[in-house]
């Protein structure tokens, strides 16, 4: 299971750093038609939002899987330290329920995309193949906060914090 998630884990990153180097690349030659050739690239922008999305939505998935997402810790030492590995246990079952229904959520939300043949403004294509990054990074989460709720052994020490 180790390394299969590892494995997901790179696929996922390799994925998200494409998307990046796609809005690099849109946004610089966007810059470079302009100044050099005084035109536009047509859709440029509009695709580099798209890539963007893609790659913010599956940094969701990569922060948990590397668990270094947004925690709040002022809580933290409220409750013995013999329950911690009970309260996280929890936490991520918790985690994992809640990604899992913003999962259906969002797929519910894309199926309406669908059916109701949104388009994107300027480059008419159809939305909901790009949207589908959304409940998969929901539904990612979720699975990774479900294997970390079952193995403790295979979720990542949290990186110390400087406060």
């Amino acid at each position: 299971m180790e390394r299969f998630l590892r494995t997901y884990l790179a696929a996922e990153s390799a994925v998200a750093a494409l998307a990046y180097a796609a809005v690099a690349a849109l946004l610089l030659g966007e810059i470079a038609a302009r100044e050099i050739f005084q035109t536009s690239i047509w859709g440029s922008q509009k695709i580099a939002v798209f890539a963007a999305i893609i790659a913010g939505f599956l940094g969701l998935s990569i922060a948990t899987a590397t668990n270094r997402h947004l925690r709040p810790q002022f809580a933290d030492r409220w409750w013995p330290s013999g329950w911690q590995g009970g309260l996280e246990r929890f936490g991520d079952g918790l985690s994992a329920v809640i990604y899992c229904v913003l999962g259906v959520v969002a797929a519910i939300y894309i199926s309406d995309t669908f059916e109701n043949h949104d388009r994107a403004a300027v480059l008419y294509w159809p939305l909901w193949p790009i949207q589908l990054v959304i409940p998969y990074a929901f539904f990612s989460s979720g699975f990774r906060h479900m294997m970390f709720a079952c193995r403790r052994d295979l979720k990542p020490a949290p990186e110390a914090s400087d406060g």
